[in-house]
């Protein structure tokens, strides 16, 4: 072999690697947009879920703490101790309501991350996953 035709034989050895980087790099790119999609769809239906969650317990809580109100207007003849019992359980409701709302954003930020990491490893698994011939 000549220098020429050795020379030409690295460039083409060359030429097909960097067609198969290409490629390489093309399919990852498709996978993480699928991956990406399909987290955005999960993650979006999981927000909506807590969403829902967070709105129920709200309502909830403002309906007891209505009732409260109500119990506490009817309840001019009860003792002391009762109505600063009352008071104390409202403050409560109140407390709960509030800790109820950031623990479901906390929750939603944390589903979001594990499923980002799980997808990601996921789609690293499933690529460099030997296929059996």
């Amino acid at each position: 072999m000549t220098e020429q035709e050795l020379l030409l034989l690295f460039v083409g050895i060359i030429a097909v690697c960097m067609v198969i980087i290409t490629a390489v790099i093309v399919y990852i790119g498709i996978q993480t947009v699928m991956t990406m999609q399909k987290m955005h769809e999960f993650i979006a239906h999981v927000q909506s879920e807590l969403s829902f969650l967070s709105t129920k317990a709200a309502v909830t809580l403002h309906d007891v703490s209505e009732l409260l109100i109500h119990l506490r207007g009817e309840s001019r003849s009860v003792s002391e101790k009762s109505l600063l019992a009352l008071h104390e359980i409202r403050d409560l409701i109140a407390y709960i309501h509030e800790e109820t709302k950031t623990l479901a954003l906390k929750a939603s930020n944390g589903i979001a991350k594990v499923t980002i990491g799980t997808l990601a490893i996921g789609a690293m698994s499933q690529f460099f996953k030997k296929k059996p011939k």
